[in-house]
């Protein structure tokens, strides 16, 4: 692991602990319950994921990026820390879509999308800042 501050390194161990809980979600035959939770946990992660990788970039020396995820993932785009801009963008459109109202098909949808897409990037990007790569 690189040299990061404290507090970086608590927000890693929030990361990874929501990563597991999100993992552990996954793998819950799913019906309403499982699939309610599972978006739940994905919304922390997900949350958790941006906060940080700005701890990161600021470890880095970066002081210009606000505290908005959308500024966020724009700045790891530009250090690579974020690959593909559009599944990022999928994936803040997911949380969203969770948080701001409920519907049972689009629950189904995004618990695809979680599963199929999401969850992999998540593990990917934890990876790489706790490696400290891109």
């Amino acid at each position: 692991m690189p040299h990061y501050s404290d507090r970086t390194k608590l927000e890693l161990h929030k990361f990874a602990d929501a990563l597991a809980t999100l993992h552990e979600a996954a793998v819950v035959p799913e019906d309403r319950m499982a699939r309610d939770s599972l978006l739940l946990r994905y919304v922390y992660t997900f949350e958790l994921a941006w906060q940080t990788m700005l701890f990161v970039l600021q470890d880095r020396g970066d002081r210009e990026t606000p505290r908005l995820a959308f500024a966020v993932l724009e700045t790891g785009f530009k250090v690579g820390l974020v690959r593909d801009p559009a599944l990022w963008k999928a994936m803040r459109a997911a949380r969203n879509a969770v948080v701001h109202a409920y519907d049972e098909g689009v629950a189904m949808a995004l618990s695809a999308f979680v599963r199929g897409s999401a969850m992999a990037e998540l593990d990917r990007l934890f990876r790489a800042l706790e490696e400290g790569t891109p």
